[in-house]
């Protein structure tokens, strides 16, 4: 059931904004801090990586994987 945001009480209110805040600043952390350090390292490699030219076609790892498991289209 709907309310209407004039019939809400200031106590409501306060929880809609406490609300707000926790999810406000979680939607701000960065994700990667909590990835263990050696996922971080690969993840720094294959930017550098990507950075420098270094890429593989999704297009060629498709082929190379249907051909290597024998799957056709």
């Amino acid at each position: 059931m709907k309310m209407s945001i004039s019939e809400v009480d200031d106590k409501f209110l306060l929880m809609v904004d406490s609300l707000y805040e926790t999810y406000s600043k979680n939607s701000e952390d960065d994700f990667f801090d909590e990835l263990p350090k050696e996922v971080q390292d690969l993840l720094e490699l294959s930017r550098k990586e990507a950075d420098q030219g270094k890429l593989t076609s999704h297009q060629t790892i498709r082929e190379k994987y249907r051909k290597k498991f024998d799957v056709s289209e």
